[in-house]
């Protein structure tokens, strides 16, 4: 099964490092990207991911606010939260509001593909103990 994953940031950069990034590897499908939070809730609402990756700080907007959305419309959908600054009210406002990850672009960027493997293995333990379970 392919981990299907939207991003949000409103950096052109960004959005080429996550093409880098994504284009090797198996068992995951970069579904698409949005600069900003309209965009996102449309693309996620058509899409269904199961992982949304977002950045904190969007031009004019806050990442916070989609992460709130998120948690809400879509509570099984994995949110790692992004920013530019280890700021630790930011990682701690991430944990709080049910983001999975917060990821310092600066430091942990290359470490995505990591999360993600991590995340899909997860899942798929998950799902082979819910098989498990309905023999017993």
């Amino acid at each position: 099964m392919n981990l299907k994953i939207v991003t949000v940031d409103d950096s052109e950069m960004v959005t080429s490092y996550f093409n880098y990034i994504f284009k090797d590897i198996v068992n995951l499908k970069w579904i698409g990207h949005a600069y900003n939070i309209r965009e996102a809730k449309i693309l996620i609402k058509g899409e269904k991911p199961d992982v949304v990756i977002v950045d904190i700080e969007l031009k004019e907007e806050n990442g916070f606010y989609l992460l709130k959305y998120l948690k809400k419309a879509y509570p099984d959908v994995a949110v790692f939260m992004l920013s530019n600054t280890a700021n630790f009210n930011y990682a701690r406002k991430s944990k709080l509001l049910g983001a999975h990850y917060f990821i310092d672009k600066s430091l942990e960027f290359y470490n995505i593909p990591n999360f993600l493997m991590a995340l899909q293995s997860a899942k798929n333990i998950s799902q082979k103990l819910n098989r498990f379970e309905s023999f017993t």
